[in-house]
């Protein structure tokens, strides 16, 4: 199963052009069963109006859901999900705030993959970008305590912009709960042009269910911000079907 990340600053690139054809475009040709957003504006005035979830899905031809964290420029802005299987049940929580920072969210979608038949969460979620980690802390172990109380079930993946490297405290305390081996000073995500440091990634949790292989950071300078990031995640079960085969 393929899984991608991407903020993709409403549609923004770093040509101050608003493309969503070039994002849709650059996921249609990597073809991801998964797609985790963030960043996403729906029906503001700074992104033209458009409901971007809507408008990816259709040019992608994959199931979508989105979740508001804020208002903004008239409209609603947030994280948002693409999945090539029936999203069969999906919940929006707020992250924990410290001070006066913008609301954070994690978007949770319960998907039927093919060929299972227990559901697996896929989670899109953005940590705060504060230089002190206080609330980004705070929201992983929000998200550690609902992971522990079986919130989420056995089959899960997480996918974001963490808004900090692999050395920091919020990296290193997540890579306990959640496998973390995709990370490297190699796969450099932010800024997209002159990328300097990792800020976005993919965990499976429930440690040894799954392997993560093929990852990498995509190529593409001027369509966000952010360079998108992309793995192949295997199942043991796919390795025993295909032994079988």
């Amino acid at each position: 199963m393929r899984v991608m990340s991407y903020n993709i600053h409403h549609g923004r690139g770093t040509d101050d052009k608003i493309d969503l054809d070039r994002i849709a475009k650059l996921i249609n040709d990597w073809s991801p069963d998964l797609v985790a957003l963030q960043e996403v504006d729906n029906i503001t005035s700074r992104s033209n109006y458009m409901n971007e979830t809507d408008t990816l899905s259709s040019k992608t031809k994959m199931f979508s859901v989105f979740g508001k964290n804020i208002k903004v420029f008239g409209g609603e802005y947030g994280n948002a999900i693409l999945s090539k299987y029936p999203i069969i049940h999906w919940e929006n929580r707020n992250l924990p705030r410290v001070g006066d920072s913008e609301q954070r969210g994690l978007l949770a979608a319960w998907i039927q993959l093919k060929d299972r038949d227990n559901v697996t969460v896929f989670i899109s979620t953005h940590f705060d970008h504060r230089v002190k980690d206080v609330e980004r802390l705070k929201s992983v172990e929000k998200i550690k305590f609902w992971i522990d109380r079986g919130d989420f079930g056995d089959d899960l993946i997480i996918a974001g912009d963490l808004n900090d490297t692999p050395s920091s405290n919020v990296i290193l305390t997540i890579n306990t709960f959640c496998d973390g081996s995709n990370q490297s000073s190699k796969y450099k995500t932010f800024p997209s042009q002159k990328p300097e440091r990792q800020l976005d990634y993919i965990y499976t949790c429930n440690k040894g269910k799954y392997i993560i292989d093929s990852y990498h950071v995509i190529d593409a300078t001027i369509i966000s911000d952010h360079l998108p990031i992309i793995c192949d995640i295997i199942y043991p079960w796919m390795l025993i079907k295909s032994y079988w085969l």
